[in-house]
């Protein structure tokens, strides 16, 4: 029976229901995307929403494995602002929208478009204040004030549906890579940084000749003292580095890493091109 709240999660629970939730995303995106070009247009937006929804649930997701290495030992994962965001639909869109705008963990080699970030972003933000509406639109037929049918073929705006969905579509790419990024910074902040030598100390003097003395002492000071790494929580909760098999397309074809394959194959694709030129 499905629920609109969350239960306790085990740590296994957590990792496959990332999966689940980013398996589904992708589903529902690429048969959006496939609507959208059979010109269904308001079907296609109604099932880009549901798509934006389960990508919303899986930013949510990411961000506690994130927060929760820092809070107290114990401390339940499910949360009130997990709890909260589960069963409000309108919340799922505008955490999408957060996410694209930050782009804390954009992959391209070259900066966001954002005259086609403006877009995408600026219909997302839209969606989310009638998500409701916007997504029966597209299923069902309405009347207008004065009784007119409303049919879902009656929707426009193809450009902007096809701009959301390519947004979106990155989302799993994005999260799979965050999960890489936040792993390793905790990591390294856990580690614990040993006192420099004198030999390290007296080429860091050097290279700080033209800063304040009294600022270079107070550096130099704080090299001579060993530094404890900053203590981690909630181990089987919090995000790891994988161990073992780290190829790159180790992961390739799992559900839940559609997003990734899709972006590992076209750097492969563009390595090769390149490669022939």
């Amino acid at each position: 029976m499905t629920i609109r709240s969350l239960p306790s999660l085990s740590p296994d629970q957590v990792v496959q229901l990332q999966d689940a939730l980013l398996a589904n995303a992708n589903r529902l995106l690429v048969s959006a995307l496939a609507i959208l070009e059979g010109g269904q247009v308001a079907l296609a937006r109604s099932l880009a929403i549901l798509g934006m929804e389960e990508s919303g649930k899986a930013i949510a997701l990411h961000e506690r494995r994130v927060s929760i290495a820092y809070e107290p030992e114990g401390t339940p994962f499910v949360d009130e602002a997990l709890e909260r965001l589960w069963s409000n639909h309108s919340e799922k869109l505008r955490k999408v929208h957060r996410f694209l705008v930050d782009e804390k963990y954009w992959f391209g080699t070259e900066p966001a478009d954002q005259e086609a970030n403006a877009v995408a972003l600026g219909a997302i933000e839209r969606w989310a204040k009638r998500q409701d509406k916007l997504k029966q639109r597209g299923f069902y037929v309405d009347v207008d004030r004065i009784g007119n049918p409303l049919e879902p073929t009656g929707v426009g705006d193809l450009e902007t549906v096809r701009a959301v969905i390519s947004h979106v579509h990155q989302i799993g790419w994005q999260l799979r890579l965050g999960e890489h990024i936040e792993a390793k910074a905790q990591e390294e902040a856990a580690r614990d940084v040993p006192a420099s030598n004198e030999a390290e100390i007296e080429q860091m003097r050097y290279m700080f000749r033209s800063v304040d003395p009294d600022m270079r002492e107070r550096i130099l000071s704080n090299m001579r003292i060993a530094q404890p790494g900053q203590k981690l929580a909630n181990d089987a909760y919090r995000l790891k580095l994988p161990t073992g098999n780290t190829h790159p397309f180790a992961n390739a074809g799992r559900p839940g890493y559609e997003a990734e394959t899709r972006e590992l194959l076209n750097l492969a694709t563009e390595m090769d091109q390149g490669n022939d030129d």
